[in-house]
């Protein structure tokens, strides 16, 4: 049932004008009353009354039982006695609820319907539901509760029971099969442009009302209980269902079941068979069975109008997609057109003619600079083997036949052989592509001469760059050996000056400042060309480590450290050290010597007047030491570069150094299987860990 449209406060006038509608109906309805229940065969208030619900909603039941009150109450009321009229009174009541059910039950079994998008009924099975629930199901609700009523009353008696239940039933559900389509499809908003065929529904009327007329006066040559001509109506039916949808349909059936009716009140149609209610009762069959025919044909027709235009739509839309679609690929194809024409590359589509010889098909512009022709016309219907090197045919061959076999080749270097018989170095690359029906290779020809030659520029200049990397390195292994004889001569006659030094004090107190500092840069200097050295032997893969025996990783802390107090005491840093005992491992003792040193080193450089803590942990497989100074510093950007060879995070001019001491220190570690890491911020210090494995096989130099 359909949400209704009129708002709650003009519901009391639409439940009176429903009531008067109803009454309206109803009261022609007992025109034609059978006795001896005064029940009539033909009620179209029983359509009335659906419609009423549908259309309104059922908040309009008030109205269809005031209705069927009116008019019942004022047909069986007894003025005879009081006792009387109370018994019809509340036969009258019982008979309007009756019919109060009726609508409610038919509407709630009413099949569906959007209103403003389409007619109701539309549909066959819709005309089924309709016809087996609302029509021939529910009226035996108001049948029996009428019936009963009329029973309960003394109205009737038993032996008429069957006979009146009969007739209500069928003139009920007739009235709702004739009236309540046509008042369904009159609601329709401009139901009355019929699609542009109003013309047609008005003369399809007229002549059925002019054949109707003719049949029932009996003006037809034949005529007669023993002529069935009521038959005949069906051509105007088969009209109105097929030509005129729902709305024709409604007003055909309408209209026979009107005149067909009165006919058979008349005694003049030919549907007459004894009596007078005999005939009614089977004129009403025929109306309900016309009702069914008509509407069932009117859906298929729509369901058919509906399904054609939904396939035209269908249509129009994959065409409007085909079109979009092809355009699309027309701009595809254009774009990938101007992007071949336009491309540096050379672009050849080859293909091979009924001879088996494989020839150009396509050629752009840049294929015709690459071939040295004019224009790319005139490489069309050319042999493409025209233009391969006549010692590298077989190589060419093979190519197209694996890149026809597996669907591309490349890239491959090759040959092309110009048009004025000089050669380019070119890139190939070959892809198999479908052409009408066959197979056709895409080739594309990249000019790789500048390429080469700037292979091979790099390459001259990498072996150059490899020649003066080769000699710088021998240039500091011999640097540092003809530097370390001099400082090492210099170094011990030093030292023998300190120990001359120890008998003649007054001359001690004189030049023992002068000479601290002498041995000091010596020794700094000496560092300096150790680390040229492990430079030069680490660069020559020449890294010797001694592994020979085990190494106590704290006794090696202890030892740096206390090597360490005096140069750390003159930048005003305390060094402190935290060991586990004994952490031995296999390591070379000088080399982790030297990464401790290279540590404390940067410590006591970067973080002067700030204690430093060296820390020795067992970690079980491996030994772990850290050193953490309270210095400036590292940012996050510098902590990884600071490990390569001459990198440094400071100026040059505040800090010395050659920047190789961390390098070397890595380079160590992972030589020993280990790693080396920093943590660091700027001005809070850093803290280098150092993790060796302590039973593994060493990485090598």
């Amino acid at each position: 049932m359909q949400r209704p449209r009129a708002g709650s406060q003009s519901r009391p006038i639409a439940v009176l004008l429903l009531a008067v509608v109803y009454a309206a109906g109803a009261a022609v309805g007992q025109l034609l009353a059978i006795p001896p229940g005064n029940v009539t065969a033909c009620f179209p208030a029983s359509g009335i009354a659906l419609a009423g619900i549908l259309l309104g909603g059922r908040r309009l039941w008030p109205g269809v039982w005031l209705g069927s009150f009116l008019v019942n109450t004022y047909a069986f009321f007894d003025t005879t006695s009081l006792a009387g009229a109370a018994v019809t009174t509340l036969v009258g009541a019982m008979i309007g609820v009756g019919a109060t059910i009726e609508a409610l039950v038919a509407a709630r079994v009413f099949p569906p319907w959007d209103r403003d998008a389409e007619a109701p009924l539309a549909r066959v099975l819709d005309v089924a539901r309709f016809t087996a629930l609302s029509g021939l199901g529910s009226s035996t609700t108001s049948a029996t509760i009428g019936t009963t009523s009329l029973l309960a009353g003394s109205l009737i008696t038993p032996a008429h029971y069957a006979e009146t239940w009969v007739t209500w039933w069928l003139g009920d559900a007739v009235g709702i099969l004739v009236i309540t389509p046509l008042l369904l499809a009159c609601s329709q908003p401009r139901w009355w442009r019929v699609h542009g065929r109003g013309g047609e529904l008005a003369l399809h009327q007229l002549a059925l009302f002019g054949f109707q007329v003719l049949l029932i006066s009996g003006m037809l040559p034949a005529h007669g209980p023993n002529y069935p001509l009521g038959h005949f109506i069906t051509p105007f039916l088969v009209w109105a269902g097929v030509r005129l949808g729902p709305l024709g349909a409604a007003l055909a059936v309408f209209n026979v079941s009107a005149l067909v009716t009165w006919g058979a009140a008349q005694g003049t149609t030919p549907f007459l068979h004894g009596t007078r209610n005999v005939s009614l009762l089977l004129v009403q069959a025929y109306v309900g069975d016309m009702a069914l025919t008509t509407l069932v044909l009117a859906a298929v027709i729509a369901e058919r109008t509906r399904a054609e235009m939904a396939l035209a739509h269908s249509r129009d839309e994959l065409d409007l997609r085909v079109a979009e679609r092809t355009a699309a690929l027309s701009e595809s194809e254009e774009r990938y057109r101007i992007l071949v024409e336009v491309s540096p590359d050379a672009t050849l589509l080859e293909r091979f003619d009924a001879d088996g010889v494989l020839r150009i098909e396509y050629a752009n512009a840049a294929a015709a600079r690459l071939f040295g022709v004019t224009r790319a016309a005139e490489l069309l219907g050319k042999p493409v083997f025209d233009f391969v090197l006549s010692e590298r045919e077989g190589i060419a061959h093979r190519g197209v036949l694996r890149a026809l076999e597996h669907g591309n080749l490349g890239p491959v270097d090759g040959w092309v052989a110009r048009a004025d018989g000089t050669t380019v170095e070119v890139e190939i690359m070959l892809a198999r592509v479908p052409r009408g029906g066959k197979c056709a290779l895409l080739a594309i020809y990249r000019d790789i001469t500048r390429r080469k030659q700037i292979e091979e520029e790099r390459a001259a200049l990498y072996r150059e760059a490899e020649e003066s990397i080769r000699a710088r390195d021998e240039f500091l292994a011999i640097a540092s050996h003809e530097l370390k004889t001099p400082l090492t001569a210099l170094s011990l006659k030093l030292q023998a000056l300190c120990r001359s030094l120890q008998t003649d004090p007054d001359l001690a107190a004189k030049i023992a400042p002068a000479l601290d500092v002498a041995l000091r840069q010596t020794r700094r200097l000496n560092t300096l060309v150790d680390e040229l050295l492990d430079v030069s032997r680490i660069t020559q893969g020449r890294l010797e480590l001694r592994l020979d025996e085990d190494v106590d990783l704290s006794a090696v802390a202890e030892d740096v450290v206390q090597r360490m107090q005096d140069t750390a005491a003159r930048a005003g840093c305390e060094l402190r050290l935290d060991s586990d005992a004994a952490v031995v491992g296999r390591w070379d003792r000088s080399r982790v010597e030297q990464v401790l040193m290279n540590l404390l080193s940067n410590a006591i450089k970067y973080g002067a007047r700030a204690p430093i803590d060296v820390r020795v942990r067992d970690e079980g497989a491996s030994a772990r030491v850290s050193v953490t100074d309270r210095g400036i510093g590292i940012p996050a950007e510098d902590q990884k570069r600071i490990f390569d060879r001459f990198e440094r995070a400071v100026s040059v001019r505040h800090f010395g150094g050659f920047g190789l001491g961390l390098w070397i220190a890595r380079r160590i570690v992972e030589a020993l299987g280990g790693t080396i890491a920093v943590e660091s911020a700027p001005g809070e210090g850093a803290t280098f860990t150092v993790t060796l494995p302590r039973a593994r096989t060493p990485a090598g130099a």
